[in-house]
């Protein structure tokens, strides 16, 4: 086993916040192949991060022993033992003997429990009646719904679709569909599907009409309200290289022909039983997006440069992530789709703080309004001025 500076350095990251599931699954499916002193290292590790943005301060290994009145050789142990059942990522940097350690996410009690590997080892590890009560532990017990009728509400009975001139939601719609919900059904789209199918080719369609075709063109008719004679125009141009129908192209020219009818952007979905549109999924989806998801969102084919911008921008700036990715999609829009540098984003923050904006829905009341000078000159530094690509 190799030894340990006690003087050297660490910082320690993670991609994920840890759930109580994930808990149970670390203590009881996990400790019996790794022992408890490797789940006291990464729930250690774990205590480390910071909420706002999972990362740690750098700490000395030598501190850290002596928080936790562990020694360098059971450390090593444990930390091994985190590594090689996949909990744990460990880098070195020789130039300033430094180490980071990356937290992985376990897997669920499901997979864990079929994994031809751990799943084996953890049934012949303890007795059997142990297992049991273990796998009994992270049993759903299904519901008996055989007296009971499903009374639930369609999509189309609580939403529809409205094409809004609401300025201020207009300046998020692209951020719509990004995540979409593939659970939602449509019980009545006005559409006449009998007279579309008549009317178009089937030779183009890889597997013939399905109940997925059918959705497919319903879901589009009734989102965009186009009638039969746009889907079957639609259709007709969604045909790719190969000869074949292609969903994707299909979704592209939609959008288009509702720009070009319409001269909007795309449409919105409100309550029938509300006048104002709900930002909360909204909300939600900016406080929770990865940042490759969030770019994708603003700056589709971005570099692969401006994600380690974002990391940068989330280690660096104490904001909680909705107000950064708020002030990174300002600032991107702002600059052409371009992503500055680190140092920008800084001097953005500190007028932002100055402004009291600390929480998501303050962001984006800001956003609609504030407008980010691209010429400001009035902060220096080793460039004389902002620091840009």
């Amino acid at each position: 086993m190799k030894s340990l500076d006690r003087k050297s350095k660490f910082n320690i990251y993670s991609g994920f916040t840890l759930s109580n599931d994930d808990v149970s699954v670390i203590s009881l499916l996990y400790t019996p192949l790794i022992g408890s002193e490797a789940l006291m290292l990464y729930m250690a590790f774990n205590a480390f991060l910071e909420r706002n943005n999972l990362k740690s301060e750098s700490l000395s290994h030598e501190d850290f022993l002596e928080i936790y009145s562990i020694s360098e050789r059971k450390f090593l142990d444990a930390r091994s033992k985190l590594e090689g059942i996949g909990l744990l990522l460990t880098y070195y940097n020789k130039n300033d003997n430094s180490y980071i350690y990356a937290l992985c996410p376990p897997l669920t009690a499901k997979n864990f429990i079929k994994d031809v590997t751990l799943g084996l080892y953890l049934f012949s590890k303890i007795r059997k009646e142990t297992f049991d009560f273990i796998c009994n532990h992270f049993k759903i017990e299904k519901i008996d719904k055989t007296t009971y009728e499903d009374v639930t509400l369609s999509f189309d009975e609580v939403f529809e679709s409205k094409v809004s001139n609401d300025e201020t939601f207009e300046k998020f719609q692209y951020i719509l569909g990004k995540k979409p919900n593939t659970g939602i059904k449509i019980k009545d789209t006005g559409f006449d599907f009998s007279f579309f199918l008549k009317e178009i080719n089937h030779d183009f369609l890889e597997t013939g009409v399905t109940k997925n075709f059918e959705n497919q063109i319903r879901h589009i008719a009734y989102v965009y309200r186009f009638d039969e004679s746009e889907m079957i125009s639609l259709y007709n141009d969604s045909i790719n290289k190969s000869e074949l129908y292609d969903y994707r192209l299909l979704k592209k020219k939609a959008n288009i022909l509702f720009n070009y009818k319409r001269n909007m952007k795309g449409p919105i979905l409100v309550s029938k039983n509300e006048d104002n549109v709900s930002y909360d999924d909204l909300i939600s989806y900016i406080e929770s997006a990865s940042p490759s998801e969030f770019l994708e969102s603003i700056v589709p084919n971005y570099p692969s440069s401006y994600l380690d911008t974002i990391v940068e921008i989330y280690q660096n700036i104490a904001l909680p992530r909705g107000v950064l990715n708020c002030m990174i999609m300002k600032v991107v829009k702002d600059k052409g789709g371009e992503m500055p540098k680190l140092n920008y984003f800084k001097k953005v923050s500190e007028s932002w703080i100055k402004d009291n904006i600390f929480a998501t829905v303050d962001a984006i009341k800001y956003i609609t309004t504030a407008k980010i000078d691209n010429n400001d000159s009035s902060t220096n530094n080793d460039n004389g001025g902002f620091e840009e690509l």
